[in-house]
C-alpha cells in the first residue's frame, strides 16, 4: 500500500494497490477487459483500489458490468435492488454515461467536491498541516505543537506505507507527548530500496529511527525511553524509577513479549510442525491456541487492575508497546484461525482498552484495517498458517471481501467481525466525499500509477508479492484510465 503524495516521484511508489484516500469500503464498477475495483473503508480511513488490465489493446467501447445491492444510482441512472447487468444486458444509457464523464473535467469535479462540508473540513486540516498544526495525519511532514520549526531537535524516520508496527508506537509517542518533530518517510525493505543517503545514516536500514541533536537512535522501545528522558516537561509516558508503577511497567513489558511470542507460535508455525517440528509441531496448532489464549487472559486480567482503561493509571508507553501488535493480532487471529479477540466477554477489559485507544486522534491516524494487515503481515513476518475450521473459512471470506462481504450498502457496526468504532465513523457520505477529494487532488499520479497493471514489470523485484517500484506503466492507457477515474469520482460525489 502506498500513501501517495502529489509531490512524490512515481518511480519510487510502492505498487501494492492500496493507497490512503477515504474511509468506506465499496466496489463501484467492473469493466470488461478492464477491471477497476474502488474500495473505500470507514474501518481504516483509507481507500483500496486495484486496476487490472488484460494484455492487448482496449476495445473501442468499454462496456460496464455494474452491481449494486440497494436502490441507488450510478452516473445518474437508477438501479433497482440487487440489480446486476452484464455487457449484453446493461442499460444503453448506463453504458454511455460511464464513459460520458469526459464532459466532466478534473477542474469541474474539484469545484463540485469543494462545495461539500467534508472538503471544507479537509482543506482546513490540509492548511493546518502545512503550518505544523492540526490533527495527526500520515501526510504530515512537520509537527510543531505551538513551537517554532527552528527549535525542533528531532526527526522521525518511519515507513512510507504508514504500516510498520514499530514505527506506529513511536509515532504515537510523539503525538501523545506533543514533542515537536519532523518526519521523513522511508520504504520498508519488502517494498523497495532504501535511499543511499538513509543507509549512510543507518547502515542496517531498520525502522523506526530518530535523529536527535545529530545522533541516530534505533529500536522502538529505546527510542521511546529516550524521548521520555529528553522531553520531561511534556506528558509523562513512563513511571519514575523506583516507584511501584515503574516495577509494574517492567512486568507488563515482559508479559507483552510473552504475548508476542505466543502469537507468533499460533500464526506462523505450521499446524503439523513441518520444518519447525523441533519447536513443538505435529498437531501443535490447538496447543498453540490454548497457550496464546491463556496469555491473553493474563493481559486482560492486568488491564482489570486499574480503574481506567489503561495498563497504568494513565496512558503510557506500556500501552503503545502493546497496541501496535494487538491490533495486528486481532486481524490475523480472525483471518487465519477464526479466533475473534473483539467483543467477547472473556476479554472484556481488552475491549474497553481498545475502545479507549480508538478515541485517540494519534491512534485514529495510525490504525489500519484487517485486509491490509493480513496482506502486509506475511512479507514482514512470514506466511500465516490457516486452520480449516468453519470459523476460519468464514473469517477469511469476510476479510477478503468474498461473497456479500463488501457489497453495498455495507453493514458497519462496532459488533461485527471487524468492528467499526463509532469514534471513527463519520458516515457514508463523508467517506465518499473524502475519497473523491483525495483522488481529485492527486489524480495525475494515481492515473499513471494505475497503468502499471498493463505495463512492464520492474527489473528488480521485492519480497512483497505486489511490490514493483521499478515497474513501467503503459502510458498509452493514461487517457482511458483518466476517464475511468473521473467516473469513479463522479459516482462518489
Amino acid at each position: 500500500k502506498s500513501c501517495i503524495d502529489p509531490k512524490y516521484n512515481l518511480n519510487h511508489l510502492i505498487s501494492i494497490p492500496f493507497f490512503r484516500l477515504g474511509m468506506m469500503q465499496a466496489r463501484c464498477l467492473t469493466l470488461s477487459k478492464t477491471k477497476l475495483d474502488f474500495s473505500y473503508s470507514i474501518r481504516s480511513r483509507k481507500i483500496r483500489t486495484s486496476a487490472i488490465f488484460a494484455p492487448g489493446p482496449f476495445p473501442d467501447a468499454i462496456q460496464p458490468s455494474v452491481k449494486l445491492t440497494s436502490q441507488g444510482s450510478f452516473m445518474g441512472t437508477k438501479l433497482s435492488r440487487s440489480s446486476s447487468s452484464n455487457c449484453k444486458s446493461a442499460p444503453r444509457d448506463l453504458k454511455h454515461q460511464t464513459m460520458a464523464s469526459s464532459s466532466s473535467s478534473w477542474e469541474s469535479l474539484s469545484q463540485l467536491a469543494a462545495g461539500t462540508p467534508t472538503a471544507v473540513r479537509l482543506e482546513e486540516q490540509k492548511r493546518l498541516r502545512a503550518e505544523g498544526a492540526g490533527l495527526p495525519h500520515t501526510d504530515c511532514s512537520v509537527r510543531l505543537f505551538g513551537g517554532k520549526e527552528e527549535d525542533i531537535r528531532v526527526t522521525l524516520y518511519r515507513d512510507h506505507a504508514a504500516w510498520c508496527p514499530y514505527c506506529q508506537k513511536v509515532w504515537m509517542m510523539f503525538e501523545e507527548k506533543q514533542i515537536p518533530y519532523k518526519i521523513e518517510k522511508i520504504n520498508m525493505r519488502s517494498y523497495g530500496d532504501k535511499p543511499d543517503w538513509f543507509l549512510k545514516k543507518v547502515p542496517s536500514g531498520l525502522l523506526p529511527v530518530i535523529e536527535i541533536d545529530g545522533q541516530i537512535v534505533t529500536e522502538s522501545l529505546v527510542v521511546m525511553q529516550i524521548l521520555e528522558r529528553e522531553f520531561p516537561s511534556t506528558r509523562q509516558m513512563c513511571p519514575e524509577p523506583g516507584t511501584q508503577d515503574f516495577d509494574r511497567a517492567n512486568e507488563l513489558l515482559r508479559l507483552e513479549r510473552q504475548l508476542f511470542g505466543d502469537w507468533c507460535g499460533l500464526i506462523f508455525r505450521p499446524p503439523g510442525g513441518g520444518a519447525l517440528s523441533f519447536l513443538g509441531g505435529g498437531g501443535a496448532s490447538n496447543t498453540n491456541r490454548v497457550v496464546f489464549e491463556k496469555t491473553l487472559d493474563k493481559v486482560d486480567a492486568e488491564l482489570g487492575k486499574t480503574e481506567g482503561p489503561w495498563f497504568l493509571p494513565y496512558i503510557s508507553m506500556v500501552d503503545l508497546q502493546y497496541l501496535s501488535h494487538v491490533e495486528r493480532m486481532c486481524a490475523s487471529c480472525l483471518y487465519w484461525k477464526g479466533l475473534n479477540l473483539r467483543n467477547t466477554s472473556r476479554w472484556a477489559n481488552l475491549e474497553a482498552w481498545l475502545d479507549a485507544a480508538e478515541q485517540l486522534p494519534s491512534y485514529q491516524a495510525t490504525k489500519s484495517d484487517y485486509f491490509t494487515h493480513v496482506r502486509n503481515i506475511p512479507p514482514q513476518y512470514g506466511p500465516g498458517y490457516a486452520d480449516d475450521t468453519p470459523e476460519a473459512v468464514e473469517a477469511e471470506a469476510y476479510v477478503s471481501g468474498k461473497g456479500d462481504a463488501w457489497k453495498l450498502p455495507l453493514s458497519l457496526s462496532s459488533t461485527q467481525m471487524e468492528p467499526v468504532s463509532a469514534h471513527m465513523d463519520d458516515g457514508a457520505e463523508s467517506a465518499r466525499h473524502e475519497a473523491a477529494w483525495k483522488l481529485i487532488g492527486n489524480h495525475t499520479a494515481v492515473t499513471k500509477f494505475s497503468c502499471r497493471g498493463a505495463g512492464k514489470k520492474g527489473a528488480k523485484q521485492f519480497q512483497a508479492p505486489l511490490a514493483d517500484p521499478y515497474a513501467v506503466p503503459n502510458e498509452d492507457l493514461i487517457p482511458t484510465m483518466d476517464e475511468l477515474l473521473k467516473a469513479v469520482v463522479q459516482s462518489l460525489l
